[in-house]
Order: structure tokens, then sequence, then C-alpha cells
């Protein structure tokens, strides 16, 4: 398992990434915030965002005040690849990966999400 702890928050967007690609392609899971209407979304700019999260304890950094409803929700690297990215895709969603309380983070298009998991897995393949 990858060392990630309340403290990641304060690296850099990619160093975030890094991290929660490296825990994706290990534990694989991510993890969202949800309440009783489903995932919660970020919306600035009028793009709307599903925010990512490598674990449950960094999810449960955001259910704070106006969010403090919500509860972290694990999903697995299968149910990403094939139900989150299509429906995300069909609903013009982009995601934001472990983004900070000031909505920094990694931003990718499904389709491109997608692209970086196939490299992933493709490069795994190969190692194996």
């Amino acid at each position: 398992m990858v060392n990630i702890d309340k403290n990641s928050i304060n690296l850099s967007d990619e160093q975030r990434y890094e991290l929660f690609m490296q825990n994706l392609m290990s534990e694989r899971s991510a993890w969202i915030l949800t309440d009783e209407h489903g995932a919660v979304m970020l919306t600035e700019d009028e793009e709307d965002f599903v925010p990512f999260w490598p674990t449950e304890e960094t999810a449960s950094l955001w259910a704070t005040q106006e969010w403090d409803h919500c509860k972290p929700l694990q999903i697995s690297f299968d149910d990403i690849k094939t139900k989150w990215l299509p429906g995300m895709e069909e609903d013009e969603l982009c995601l934001i990966i472990f983004p900070t309380t000031e909505l920094t983070g990694q931003v990718f298009y499904p389709w491109e999400f997608n692209q970086v998991l196939d490299k992933k897995l493709a490069k795994l393949a190969r190692k194996n």
C-alpha cells in the first residue's frame, strides 16, 4: 500500500495525482463522496467534476461543513473502467483527482483518464 495520509493534501497537484495512481493500481480501488442524491460533484466555471480520492481517509477530509452529511464510498477499479467512466462521459462530467479544498487537482475528461488507465495496464502486462 502506498503511504497516503492527511498531510498528502499539502503536496502538489502532480504529486497527489501520482500517489492516487500508485494507490489505484495497487489497491484496485478509489474513493468518492456520496449523499442521498449520489456522487458529490464540484462545479467551477460551468464545468462539473466528480472528485476521486485514493483512500477513505482522504475522501473523509472533505466531509465537513456543507458536506458533513456525505459518506466515502469505495469504487473498484473495474467499476471505474466499465461503469463510471462511460457514465461520466455520457453525462459530460470530468474527474478531478485528489483535489484540495481550494479545488486544485489534476483534471481529466473520462476518455482521457481511460486512456491513462489503459496505458498503465499495458505497462503492467509487459512487466509480468
